[in-house]
């Protein structure tokens, strides 16, 4: 697993990360709240010692070093006076702890208690009933020698009344001796007990508790890597449940397919539609969602070898994906780019795409059949109303026949369909055009369901031209491309004042003015045909025809409308040209082709200008 793919599931699943670490901080809260803090203190005593010297050794002596001393009862009942408070002395006492380093002499008495202070007062208050104890348990070690002291003596007289009557026996002579070499040094013992004074003294008494455990502000920043740690895990056991797509390779793997086009952005240009009242890739304003559409209509155009009919069907691999306003938005595309273009509403059980291309305002007609929309050169096919089940309609003979009479009014169909797996209509109808676009979702198209749906359209032998994928999440290319020519448009606005320009409304199809274009009060070069042109110039004075002049009698005839996109001005296509003609704007002022606007030039204002290059 790469970096990318492990941030990528975090990500994904951060709601179950945050979700953890704020559980396992209100834990951490409530054990904090709940937990009462305890202070320990420590004081030290420094036991003395004195030199047992004899004419054959030396050996310290010392009060009797055993910890239990510091909490035996006399000196507990000595520190509950000291304290009072009616502290019993076996509660003080299992508050204490105390420990001997011999090499030091050194007994460190630790105290516990709920307050600094009253830990601190705690352990010097044993610390000194145990250094005021220790002369007692001198006077105790001191008995228990002079004890010894009186066996040796007697064991002596024994062995003085043997000699007396046995003169040299020689066992009484050596209890003599040895009885004689006790005797000595218990007696030097003796007299260094009585010489220790003082036995011990507080070395260093406790100033201050400290807390015992680890702090809030630890407590704080563990319990917030345990709930990241835990977070992660269930973003990862998230991840290994989930099958639904990760990512776009992911979807092309699985169908074996091409990916026409990651489709960036869906949900903010569902949103910017329903707000504005038009489809995106209508609008100027280039977004990476339109670029992806853009996209795809390029790439399903590849897909068809440039055919001059193309018939295409979208639908998805789940209800979730937005294939309806996909659809509407590629059937614009074609038709912004100059080719008549007809939208089916395909899907007969939930259809969405009569909602999404309504009719112009000013329409009146029958809204059973082919009817205009507000997008120039797209008409739309609503659904046909029919008793029969939509699966058993779509496989007669009359769906077929009306599918191929549609293709043959239009440069593109493009039919939206339902899901694969919800019904039998997307396959009928993918085998009257020449493919299938699949819409899958990253983040909820599951991949089952995909490799399902492709199944299906290829046991029945349907074309399946790849996927759009939607859902894609930061693409700097779409971010890219949709930023791309900024600079320059803006600077040749600032730079080239725009000259007075009025409204001149295009009658269309019956006779309505769908869409008004604004152009200069100019000559408009128009663009002829092969036998009226010289390198791709007017010739003749009827080639110019001036803009401001009364606009022609509207008429049952279609009429191509010329639009703008970007840098060029795309001529009114004639439906037999295939595909529109193009013409750069042009800067009379540095005499050369200017991005970034549209310029409408009079040829004959300007008849030192060079030709203008025919774009293709």
């Amino acid at each position: 697993m790469t970096v990318r793919e492990f941030l990528r599931t975090v990500w994904d699943g951060k709601w179950y990360v945050l979700a953890a670490v704020v559980i396992v901080m209100l834990a951490a809260l409530f054990y904090l709240n709940r937990q009462v803090t305890t202070y320990q203190a420590t004081a030290t005593v420094q036991l003395n010692s004195v030199q047992s010297s004899g004419s054959d050794q030396s050996a310290a002596v010392t009060a009797n070093a055993d910890p239990t001393y510091v909490t035996s009862a006399p000196v507990a009942q000595a520190v509950a006076q000291e304290v009072g408070g009616g502290a019993r002395p076996q509660d003080l006492a299992s508050r204490i702890s105390a420990s001997y380093d011999s090499t030091a002499l050194v007994m460190t008495i630790e105290a516990k208690d709920a307050g600094p202070v009253q830990a601190a007062t705690l352990a010097n208050a044993f610390a000194k009933a145990y250094v005021d104890y220790l002369p007692t348990v001198v006077g105790q070690q001191a008995d228990k020698v002079s004890k010894q002291m009186d066996a040796a003596s007697k064991q002596i007289t024994d062995a003085q009344a043997t000699l007396r009557k046995t003169k040299n026996d020689p066992k009484a002579k050596a209890l003599q001796a040895s009885g004689t070499d006790t005797l000595n040094s218990l007696t030097r013992t003796w007299s260094a007990y009585g010489s220790l004074s003082p036995p011990g003294q507080i070395a260093k008494p406790a100033t201050s508790g400290v807390p015992l455990g680890l702090g809030r502000s630890s407590v704080f920043a563990l319990s917030l890597l345990a709930g990241l740690a835990a977070g992660v895990g269930l973003a990862f056991a998230r991840r290994g449940v989930d099958f639904r797509l990760r990512a776009v390779t992911q979807a092309a793997e699985i169908a074996d397919a091409p990916v026409l086009a990651e489709i960036d952005g869906v949900k903010r240009a569902l949103k910017d539609a329903t707000h504005h009242g038009h489809l995106p890739v209508a609008s100027r304003v280039a977004t990476p969602y339109t670029e992806s559409i853009r996209e795809l209509r390029t790439a399903v155009q590849v897909s068809g070898a440039h055919r001059d009919q193309i018939a295409v069907v979208v639908t998805a691999a789940d209800p979730s994906a937005p294939r309806s306003f996909i659809a509407a938005n590629l059937a614009a595309s074609w038709a912004l780019s100059g080719r008549r273009t007809i939208a089916m509403s395909g899907d007969m059980r939930r259809p969405e795409l009569d909602e999404i291309l309504p009719a112009p305002d000013d329409w009146k007609g029958d809204p059973r059949a082919l009817r205009p929309t507000r997008v120039p050169n797209l008409s739309l096919f609503p659904v046909p109303e029919q008793p029969l089940d939509p699966a058993d309609f779509l496989a007669t003979a009359q769906a077929r026949e009306l599918v191929a009479s549609l293709r043959g009014q239009a440069d593109v169909l493009v039919i939206d369909a339902p899901p694969v797996l919800a019904a039998a209509d997307a396959t009928i109808l993918g085998s009257y055009t020449d493919g299938v676009v699949l819409v899958a979702s990253v983040g909820k198209t599951d991949q089952l369901v995909l490799a399902e749906a492709v199944k299906r359209l290829r046991v029945n032998h349907v074309h399946l031209s790849g996927l759009a994928v939607a859902g894609v999440k930061g693409s700097r290319r779409m971010a890219y491309a949709a930023t791309y020519g900024e600079a320059s448009a803006t600077t040749a606005a600032t730079t080239t004042a725009p000259p007075a320009t009025s409204t001149t409304v295009v009658p269309t199809t019956a006779g309505r003015a769908d869409r008004r274009s604004v152009v200069p009060q100019r000559d408009v070069a128009v663009q002829p045909g092969p036998a009226g042109q010289q390198n791709g110039r007017p010739q003749g004075p009827a080639a110019h025809v001036p803009v401001h002049a009364p606009a022609a009698q509207p008429s049952t005839a279609a009429h191509p409308v010329a639009t703008t996109t970007g840098a060029v001005r795309t001529a009114a296509p004639s439906l037999r040209q295939g595909r529109p003609r193009i013409q750069p704007a042009w800067s009379p002022v540095q005499n050369r082709p200017r991005t970034g606007a549209v310029a409408v030039v009079d040829d004959e204002a300007h008849p030192d200008r060079p030709a203008a290059p025919e774009a293709r």
